[in-house]
């Protein structure tokens, strides 16, 4: 067989004529053939975002020229599912379109905030959400997408008073990325927990809510370029600085979470004590003196212009107080003005104080709100602690008086002079002694210096000096068998000073007459002075 001069021959030209032949056919049967079936397919751009943000949605392998159903819900399912047995009821139909002639879809919707087209109804938060697409309305599911909510998905508390310690969780945010956060536009520290995003682009922490106004404030988390927002709402609290006490005490009421510049009005058990203003944040403190009551249980509010108000209770007691306080190391003295005050007791009643050691008993009436005051001068009493009693009949108070126990000084002896020999009757003088509870003044003369033999003793003297009375006269001695004296001083609390020193004296023997010789010489006495009379009147006629 005779070769080409292309090096084929012609057999093996006739079979690449016939086999592109037959690949031509098969190219132009190729179009003709029914197409095979495909899964449609279904994506969303952006695949994270906030709620109103505009997602566009793509996808192919759509039935030509169909009408197509896209969902947004919650609840998650699977292709062949359908939308209204198998989605709890929650979801939004968010858009409608068609399917262009090569079975493609392409249109937007944007990012709803609450899902009200099932049975139920639920708000749109941060968190996986899920995209949807059927060719009858609630009908099979065709494809399914993801698309997360990006921003907070846990407050908690959601709403507090200030110093509140909140749990924030977020989702949806670029990963591995610095956590920022901001209340009303500050920003706070981040009390504990993440400080930048997981590789998931999720985070957990906790905040401390700062000093605040009443109301909504706005918890704000920056990651990047992205954010998320949620609300906290403040609740006010009340402060007070003690829930006890007596009439009159300062209490000091502070406040946290009330309105912004606002008066606030404090009230004691129904009226009114004090009022204040609030700062730009809402803070407050007022003090006020706790009024007249009865003893029990008040409430003590505070409320402001806005209506919001804050309660503790305070108690005020059945008391007693006396003014001014004693101690053993601060004692109080005889002839001291004290105050007795007391509270709670009932009203408009008597109320008797005993000073129980002498016992001495005041009166006095209480007040309409059940509280009296009443100043007495402490009586002669002996050292230490007194009990001091205070009752209406029903309540029965008591408190403590300390007495001094100092001893007065000891008197200086002036006469007689030692070793005189002294007239009757006898007078007696010594130095002055002074001592804040009072003071008297014991004296005793004796036959010896031992002073175990007394012929004279006087207590209580109040001056210092005595003289002895015709009575109390001293029988004559001689100068060496003298008498002897001596003299103390004692207060009104009993407390005695040492004895001075002794002095000796003496005193001559003394003509005591009769009453009736004395009668006898004042008759004689008498005559005498008659009969010169007469003598003297009848010289004087002969002289004429």
């Amino acid at each position: 067989m005779k070769k080409l001069t292309n090096g084929l021959n012609v057999s093996k030209l006739l079979r690449i004529v016939v086999f592109a032949t037959i690949l031509s056919l098969l190219v132009v049967a190729i179009p003709t053939a029914p197409a095979l079936a495909a899964d449609e397919s279904l994506k969303v751009s952006p695949t994270k975002g906030e709620i109103g943000d505009k997602i566009t949605v793509t996808g192919s392998d759509y039935d030509y020229n169909d009408k197509v159903y896209i969902y947004f819900s919650s609840q998650e399912a699977d292709k062949g599912d359908y939308i209204d047995d198998d989605l709890g009821g929650i979801w939004e139909e968010v858009k409608t379109t068609y399917a262009d002639g090569v079975g493609k879809i392409s249109t937007s919707f944007k990012v709803p905030s609450t899902l009200t087209d099932g049975d139920e109804e639920e708000d749109v938060r941060a968190g996986e959400y899920y995209v949807y697409t059927t060719y009858k309305k609630e009908g099979k599911i065709l494809a399914v997408t993801k698309f997360t909510v990006t921003g907070i998905t846990l407050v908690d508390p959601a709403q507090g008073t200030v110093g509140t310690e909140v749990e924030i969780e977020g989702v949806g945010f670029d990963k591995e990325e610095t956590i920022e956060v901001f209340y009303d536009g500050d920003e706070i520290d981040i009390e504990s927990g993440d400080d930048e995003t997981d590789r998931k682009g999720k985070f957990e922490l906790t905040i401390i809510i700062p000093k605040s106004a009443a109301g909504a404030h706005t918890i704000k988390v920056e990651v990047k370029k992205d954010e998320g927002k949620a609300k906290f709402t403040i609740e006010p609290k009340m402060a007070i600085s003690a829930t006890s006490g007596r009439i009159g005490d300062r209490v000091t009421v502070t406040g946290t979470g009330f309105g912004d510049g606002v008066k606030v009005t404090v009230t004691f058990g129904g009226d009114e004590v004090a009022t204040g203003k609030t700062d730009y944040k809402g803070n407050f403190s007022i003090n006020f003196d706790v009024p007249s009551m009865r003893a029990g249980k008040y409430d003590v509010i505070a409320e402001d212009e806005d209506g919001n108000s804050g309660k503790v209770k305070f108690t005020t007691s059945t008391d007693i107080s006396v003014s001014p306080v004693t101690t053993q190391a601060s004692p109080g003295h005889v002839g001291m003005d004290v105050t007795v005050s007391g509270a709670g007791f009932k009203a408009d009643v008597t109320i008797t104080i005993t000073y129980a050691s002498t016992p001495v008993v005041f009166t006095t009436t209480s007040k309409a709100d059940g509280s009296f005051s009443y100043t007495f001068k402490v009586p002669p009493s002996e050292p230490g602690e007194h009990t001091i009693t205070a009752t209406d009949g029903i309540n029965t108070l008591e408190v403590t008086f300390f007495m001094e126990s100092a001893p007065p000084p000891i008197p200086q002896p002036l006469l007689p002079l030692m070793g005189i020999k002294a007239e009757q009757p006898v007078k007696f003088d010594w130095g002055d002694v002074t001592d804040l509870s009072g003071v008297t003044y014991t004296l005793q003369v004796a036959r010896n210096t031992g002073f175990t033999d007394i012929v004279l003793e006087k207590e209580g003297l109040i001056e210092s000096e005595y003289t002895m009375t015709e009575a109390e006269e001293l029988e004559s001695t001689k100068k060496d068998a003298p008498y002897w004296w001596r003299v103390k001083a004692v207060d009104g609390a009993s407390n005695e000073s040492g004895w001075s020193g002794t002095r000796s004296f003496h005193v001559g023997y003394v003509f005591a007459m009769p009453d009736w010789a004395k009668y006898l010489l004042i008759g004689l006495g008498g005559l005498l002075l008659f009969f010169i009379g007469f003598v003297i009147g009848r010289k004087t006629g002969y002289a004429y």
